[in-house]
């Protein structure tokens, strides 16, 4: 045993010697800050009422690891769903942006995703009950899915953003929450979110809630 440890050992000091450690290493890539997951998983904790966690936009899954976790805390355990196209932004959203947003990039960021390593990556941190959707989500009927307990839209753009927010805020219960990310408007190319969000908040009355420059939260009241 003390021969087997100390090969190991040596192994790995060999490994980190050399440069390609860094490409092996058990890192969680996130897009996300610490304080903004944390107020997910909170806003997740605290609703009460029956409902689906729904996430819209899951790129590789850091962020889904992470809202699974908190799921399997609750009692009694709510469903988790989602919803990605897999391969990118859709050419109608990217077409919105360079045609009518003045943007000239053509958003090639998210095409090397997959349905299955997605699920690959939950079923690795122990996660085999979700539900996910490989599909364009202006395409969703999201009445099938059942009452929204809690939404993380994640899909950057504006003309998706624009269109499905105020069928989520429809089915979303009350006391339910709807968190946009990338709400930051001084962003050069991802703003457009940002400003469906506020567009959204508008018409109905809502005073945006802004946290950490970036997340856009909807709280449905509970009358």
């Amino acid at each position: 045993m003390k021969l087997k440890t100390s090969a190991i050992r040596f192994v790995k000091y060999l490994f980190f010697k050399t440069s390609l450690y860094k490409h092996f290493l058990p890192v969680m890539k996130f897009d996300m800050t610490v304080a903004q997951i944390n107020l997910i998983i909170e806003n997740i904790n605290q609703i009460r009422g029956d409902g689906v966690i729904l996430e819209i936009g899951v790129g590789g899954g850091a962020t889904s690891v992470m809202i699974n976790q908190a799921i399997k805390s609750q009692e009694p355990k709510r469903q988790y769903i989602a919803i990605d196209t897999f391969s990118g932004f859709t050419e109608e959203d990217i077409s919105y942006e360079n045609k009518f947003r003045g943007k000239n990039s053509q958003f090639q960021f998210y095409k090397s995703n997959s349905k299955e390593w997605f699920e690959k990556t939950l079923v690795a941190h122990g996660i085999r009950d979700a539900h996910v959707i490989e599909s364009d989500c202006k395409k969703v009927d999201y009445s099938k899915l059942g009452p929204i307990a809690f939404c993380l839209f994640d899909v950057d753009l504006y003309l998706p953003t624009k269109e499905i927010l105020p069928t989520l805020y429809d089915n979303l219960i009350p006391g339910g929450v709807i968190v946009v990310d990338d709400c930051d408007p001084s962003h050069p190319i991802y703003d457009g979110a940002g400003q469906a969000y506020r567009e959204f908040c508008d018409h109905i009355g809502l005073t945006p809630e802004i946290a950490y420059q970036k997340l856009g939260v909807i709280r449905k009241p509970l009358n």
